[in-house]
């Protein structure tokens, strides 16, 4: 019992110190890639010790590229105009609350014309308000409508100016690396026919510069704030004037332009003629007149002496 015993302890300890001598035989990694016993390991690549660590409280997508980026690549610029036709009660009035509908939103009134047609007030305005959010543009619109009897006409138009933006910020950018360049040149310079020429270079990028900046400041400009043309017309001149099936008011309006057409016709006339007749009545006329006049005072003298 005790043989059998000692007999497989004796066979664990052989397995064991078998299995470490085996694993003591095993070559190091740097050996096998060449690099010498002891020496220490090559360093990473740059490009595999680079760890981008996305920052605090952002999300990505798949492809991880944040949810920010994608959102301010999807912002477009639109630049918003729009035109209204209004029919309403009384024209001063209106022009008034439509005025302060403005102010209210944060907006301007660019001009207001109120004239007499008629004997009745009729007015246009020209109006800017904030336009950057549609749905706040539309709110404004619906506020002025509300205000009329009856919207003869209305549309919103919209231009996509971000990629001239776009455009115009990489010029600016390429032109301010120029003139940064000239300045060190400037800066080098000494003679004084480099100097020049260095300035006068520098001036005209300059000048680029800043008439690009103003256009985009107009661009932004344009894009905070939509252009809303007004017409409004009072409810008395918008009806119809109808006997039966005779319409009065198609008549005159037919013998006006009539009437219009007949004196663009005559002012052409005019035009003409004093263009183009008269002067050539002065050259031919006048010489004319002079010859015939020179001719009855010879003959004057002539029958004078004959008559004494």
């Amino acid at each position: 019992m005790n043989r059998k015993i000692f007999g497989s302890l004796l066979v664990i300890v052989l397995l064991t110190g078998a299995a470490g001598c085996g694993g003591a035989a095993t070559p190091a990694p740097q050996a096998s890639r060449g690099f010498a016993p002891g020496a220490p390991p090559p360093a990473a690549p740059v490009e595999e010790a680079i760890v981008v660590t996305p920052a605090a409280g952002s999300q990505t997508q798949p492809g991880n590229q944040p949810q920010a980026a994608n959102a301010a690549a999807a912002e477009r610029m639109i630049v918003y105009s729009g035109q209204l036709s209004l029919v309403v009660k009384d024209t001063p009035v209106t022009v008034e609350q439509i005025s302060q509908i403005v102010k209210n939103v944060g907006g301007f009134v660019v001009s207001s014309n109120t004239y007499q047609d008629q004997g009745h007030a009729r007015a246009t305005m020209t109006i800017r308000v904030p336009g950057e959010d549609l749905a706040q543009l539309k709110a404004t619109l619906s506020k002025i409508k509300a205000l009329a009897l009856q919207v003869e006409q209305e549309n919103l138009n919209g231009q996509d100016v971000t990629d001239q933006y776009a455009d115009t910020q990489a010029e600016i950018e390429n032109l301010t690396a120029q003139r940064d360049s000239y300045r060190t040149l400037l800066d080098r310079a000494t003679k004084m026919e480099d100097i020049l020429s260095i300035q006068a270079r520098l001036d005209d990028v300059q000048g680029r510069i800043n008439r690009l900046t103003g256009q985009q400041l107009k661009v932004k400009e344009n894009v905070k704030f939509a252009t809303v043309n007004i017409t409004l017309t009072p409810d008395v001149l918008a009806e119809p004037v109808a006997i039966g099936t005779w319409r009065p008011q198609g008549t005159a309006r037919s013998a006006f332009q009539a009437l219009i057409w007949s004196l663009q016709r005559l002012g052409d006339l005019l035009i003409l003629a004093g263009i183009c007749i008269l002067p050539a009545a002065l050259l031919i006329g006048l010489p004319l007149y002079l010859i015939i006049r020179f001719a009855r005072s010879r003959r004057r003298k002539k029958a004078a002496p004959a008559a004494s």
